[in-house]
């Protein structure tokens, strides 16, 4: 991190600092180097009278020698790294809200060269938070979802940087809409990453002066468009896009200040909250066309074989009738099987149609043995419908066999 929190409240923990060394990738057709003796030192002597370390990790050889830490956490193999944590720490009573110093971090090896980084240390902390957008039903498949990102800051501290925005959608695509937006591709875009100018002083809250636009997929039943907000120099790695990526046409998206104080603004759980997230759901009128997705069973006979019979939109099917293709017979659950994990079981004596029960926390699995090979051998898979189904036709798919030699 370039910088770290330590929150004052009454009652906190000590934080946990985790540190992460990564490694170059080894060269194109050469076999990874590993990075011998691998040692990490952190200078405390500019935080000694406003931090402690609480809890110091023996498990990497960390050793503290006055105002300097010791770390050895071995070798590192090429392309590879390390993550861990070397110590927990927390203000000092009297420490005053504010930065309380640089904590300077050098990284050797024996083979490698020496590198060098500082994390700022600051006393007291923001707290993010994000307002959730209310789920929407009935949406028009291809129709556009305008979304507005509201976010604020519920700590005790400013942040003075500039913050990031991340925007992901899900059976959905983007509109290339603002300048100060790059996105995953030139065209149908489906991630985007807004950068907009600092503070948000701690008790703001602001959203973006104009919506961020998503277009449903066309065969979409249900999706989501959901946004981060971050630090901008503490985005995580993998949110961000490069420099190259492409950016939108119209004006620069900004902001503007709303009152974040009502509980539709939420942080992510954690009392140090230096992210948040808000997600639009939607489901769309497609949902009402109920429709079976066939499958293959591959199996060898005398083998016993699970198969997930549902597809994507099962917590939207309710229950499922099967017709097991002939030489097949329904196996149920064995001693050992999670609880939480549901079977198929036969709907009406032993030689009935299998039902399937609608998806709770899993989806249900059909356990089956192939008894005998018979060539042609065919089943079906059934989903109830209603009068509002609009496509009747697509309710049965049929269910095929694969014999495996």
């Amino acid at each position: 991190m370039n910088t770290y929190y330590l929150p004052r409240a009454a009652g906190s923990e000590a934080t946990e600092y985790k540190l992460h060394l990564a490694t170059s990738k080894p060269s194109p057709g050469s076999a990874p180097r590993t990075i011998k003796n691998v040692k990490v030192t952190f200078d405390l002597s500019a935080v000694k009278n406003k931090a402690t370390l609480y809890w110091i990790n023996n498990h990497y050889g960390c050793k503290r020698s006055a105002d300097s830490l010791t770390c050895t956490p071995g070798d590192i193999k090429e392309g590879a790294g390390a993550e861990f944590t070397p110590f927990a720490i927390r203000p000092e009573p009297h420490a005053g809200k504010g930065p309380a110093g640089p904590l300077k971090i050098t990284v050797t090896g024996a083979n490698a060269s020496t590198a060098h980084h500082t994390t700022q240390l600051v006393i007291g902390a923001p707290v993010l938070t994000a307002r959730q957008p209310e789920k929407l039903t009935e949406v028009k498949p291809g129709s556009e979802l305008p979304l507005t990102p509201a976010f604020g800051n519920n700590g005790d501290t400013d942040i003075d940087d500039d913050l990031t925005v991340v925007l992901k959608a899900d059976q959905a695509t983007l509109r290339k809409q603002y300048r100060n937006c790059r996105y995953d591709k030139a065209a149908a875009p489906t991630k985007a990453v807004c950068t907009f100018s600092g503070p948000l002083p701690a008790g703001a809250a602001y959203e973006t002066d104009g919506p961020l636009t998503a277009v449903t997929d066309k065969t979409a039943r249900r999706g989501s468009i959901s946004y981060s907000v971050y630090r901008a120099h503490d985005t995580q790695d993998a949110e961000l896009l490069p420099d190259s990526a492409p950016r939108g046409t119209g004006a620069p998206l900004a902001l503007r200040p709303v009152d974040g104080s009502g509980s539709a603004f939420t942080d992510s759980g954690h009392w140090k909250a230096e992210m948040a997230k808000g997600e639009l759901e939607f489901v769309t009128t497609e949902i009402r066309d109920r429709h079976a997705t066939g499958f293959t069973i591959k199996g060898k006979v005398g083998q016993v074989v699970d198969v997930d019979v549902l597809g994507s939109d099962a917590p939207y099917q309710g229950a499922t009738r099967l017709t097991l293709p002939e030489g097949m017979s329904l196996e149920g659950p064995r001693d050992g099987d999670p609880s939480e994990f549901l079977f198929c079981t036969y709907a009406e004596g032993d030689d009935g149609p299998v039902e399937c029960p609608e998806p709770k926390m899993t989806s249900p699995t059909l356990r089956v043995r192939v008894d005998k090979r018979v060539e042609g051998a065919q089943g079906s898979i059934s989903v109830a419908s209603d009068p509002s189904d609009p496509d009747q036709d697509n309710n049965t798919a049929p269910i095929k066999v694969e014999y495996l030699d």
